[in-house]
């Protein structure tokens, strides 16, 4: 095995069995994979940075986001700025076609489920599921039950439905469909709750935009904005940057008000979530940013990378997310995803003068992907709403 595994509370270095999420000691952290070799490129996209994925072999799988400098930001703010552009823009030579940067968690995620065959549960409020979808084709001996409340269930999409997934509509919010998903996968022997964030699979195939960078660029940036629901981006992009042996950058996380757990606790100085009584789906705009329980408290989690990097963490109202995504379409003339426009609103929020501002632009093109694919809703292979409803699940 090209890598072990770590936990950042109590220091233990062990071995994968397989979904090894949790430390076995039980701490509340993040495992994080420490490589035994240097990264060493060689190849594109992805699958470049294998060496430092915890998978053996790749996919035919070959999308990347498009990571450049933006002239006419940089122009505008009198800084640096550069994009992270996961998305559907030919013009940018960046073709994922499920627009979000889960698509570069799903794959990744994908093939290690299949290497340690395993079939795999998760919840999703969208742009998970949509990725899922159009992507569980590659690993096609591993099945996958994705979860979506009802709520949005709309915003998933399919061009092409993977065989080998099914869709469950459940009657609830992201907390039940959760839930639902953990029951489903603990009851089925060979199954596997995906685990969301806390799977390094997922983490370390987003940790490679950092090395892309890196290697474009020479430097990592002063400063890391991104939208957040999870947090699962910015501590892959951390970690990417512990792994080069560089100074992290300041991580700047963006939340959609009026839901903004990350933002309240952190301007409190609390190390802890609150506890919400609403449902967020039905007050955000950005829906995605939806999560109520971020990876904020864990050892080596966004509470501690905020401490680290004398980061900040920004409330952005719905009005100020949309102008920022229409100034996006009209200097660039395609669509970011609500959460993009988020991050986006950021760079009005503080002084940017003479910095080299990083932007991960988590989801943009739909518009484009429009005109070259036919896309449609997809339907429910099950309705869920209590536990036992799971046995209905094939």
């Amino acid at each position: 095995m090209k890598y072990a595994l770590h936990c950042p509370m109590c220091g233990k270095q062990f071995r994968d069995n397989g979904f090894t999420l949790r430390c076995p000691d039980g701490c509340n952290s993040i495992v994080r994979t420490t490589y035994f070799e240097k990264l060493s490129p060689q190849g594109k996209g992805l699958w470049r940075y294998i060496n430092h994925l915890p998978v053996g072999s790749l996919f035919s799988y070959e999308d990347y986001p498009a990571i450049l400098k933006s002239e006419e930001y940089s122009s505008m703010y009198e800084s640096e700025i550069y994009f992270i552009i996961n998305g559907y823009s030919p013009d940018f030579d960046v073709r994922m076609k499920t627009c979000t940067f889960k698509e570069i968690e799903a794959i990744v995620s994908l093939k290690y489920a299949e290497e340690w065959r395993r079939n795999i549960t998760l919840a999703s409020v969208g742009n998970t599921a949509t990725a899922f979808l159009e992507l569980g084709k590659y690993a096609e001996n591993t099945s996958v039950v994705l979860f979506v409340p009802e709520k949005v269930f709309d915003c998933t999409f399919e061009i092409e439905r993977s065989e080998n997934v099914s869709l469950v509509m459940v009657k609830g919010g992201y907390s039940r469909a959760t839930e639902l998903a953990h029951r489903f996968a603990h009851a089925r022997d060979g199954w596997e709750y995906e685990g969301g964030g806390l799977n390094f699979a997922r983490r370390d195939g987003l940790a490679t935009f950092a090395y892309a960078f890196f290697e474009r660029f020479g430097f990592v940036p002063d400063t890391y904005i991104q939208a957040v629901g999870s947090g699962t981006g910015v501590i892959a992009f951390y970690e990417g940057m512990k792994r080069l042996g560089v100074k992290p950058s300041s991580m700047v996380l963006a939340q959609n008000s009026p839901f903004t757990p990350i933002v309240d606790s952190w301007s409190q100085g609390a190390g802890k979530i609150p506890e919400y009584s609403f449902d967020p789906l039905d007050v955000i705009y950005a829906k995605v940013l939806s999560n109520k329980k971020p990876l904020y408290e864990h050892r080596g989690g966004l509470f501690d990378i905020l401490r680290e990097t004398k980061g900040k963490a920004i409330s952005v109202t719905e009005s100020e997310a949309k102008k920022a995504g229409k100034l996006f379409k009209k200097t660039y003339g395609f669509s970011l995803f609500p959460a993009a426009e988020v991050a986006m609103a950021v760079l009005e929020k503080f002084d940017l003068t003479g910095k080299r501002i990083l932007v991960n632009i988590t989801g943009s093109g739909l518009d484009n992907l429009k005109k070259d694919f036919k896309i449609r809703k997809p339907k429910p292979d099950y309705v869920v709403e209590e536990e036992e409803d799971l046995e209905m699940i094939e």
